[in-house]
């Protein structure tokens, strides 16, 4: 907002602001996660605030960075109680009713939503798998050509793989950034929490690792009746 308009929140009536807030807020509720929901509330009013109240303003810079932890898997346990205090601070000490409005929102969001933050924080998980360094990428086998694009995109070197071959992602080397997942035309890379489906454990040829799963473990079979005789 340009700051011509964020000197407006003293003459703005209490409806005008409550709705800015509120179109605010709606924004940001596509997004599955609420814990993200809250980040990228709490990073946009801040941005929006005038600037002039001292709670407001170190309070919704506070919120920012306490819920941005939270989404980068840096949550603390007492953030929950962090947030429920300056929101509470906002709607009783603000000078202007914007600081009141978002606080109202904060503290509505966090006590609808707080099964799912403290998720974030003590198990490091995030159920819409939006936040990225809480989830898991994979390439789908069944969906992967082996066009090394992901290969290509990927900064640490994590995927392996060569044409024609199923990619196989390193958990423990990616560092969760979804470069690779922007690049896949195929849209085989995948995102899932910290249980992953059945993968190939080293590239193979494109087809194979769903030709041996859809045939019930024929090869294995064939192994186990040489075997017998």
């Amino acid at each position: 907002m340009e700051n011509r308009i964020r000197k407006q929140w003293k003459k703005a009536s209490s409806d005008e602001i409550g709705e800015y807030v509120e179109s605010i807020h709606q924004a940001i509720k596509n997004t599955p996660c609420p814990v993200d929901q809250l980040k990228q509330f709490t990073d946009t009013v801040r941005r929006n605030s005038c600037g002039e109240c001292v709670i407001c303003r170190e309070g919704l810079l506070q919120l920012a960075l306490v819920t941005d932890g939270i989404t980068q898997g840096l949550g603390r346990e007492q953030d929950v109680e962090i947030i429920q205090d300056i929101s509470a601070d906002l709607v009783s000490g603000s000078s202007c009713d914007y600081g009141k409005a978002v606080g109202k929102i904060i503290k509505q969001k966090i006590a609808e939503y707080e099964d799912d933050v403290t998720k974030h924080i003590k198990r490091k998980r995030c159920d819409g798998l939006v936040c990225n360094k809480l989830i898991t990428f994979y390439a789908a086998p069944e969906s992967c050509s082996g066009c090394s694009k992901c290969i290509g995109a990927c900064p640490v070197n994590a995927i392996a793989g060569g044409e024609g071959l199923i990619h196989v992602i390193d958990v423990a080397r990616c560092n969760r950034c979804g470069d690779c997942e922007a690049v896949c035309s195929d849209k085989a890379i995948l995102r899932a929490g910290a249980v992953l489906p059945k993968l190939p454990e080293a590239p193979v040829p494109v087809g194979s690792f769903l030709a041996d799963a859809e045939s019930g473990g024929l090869m294995s079979r064939k192994r186990r009746r040489k075997s017998e005789q």
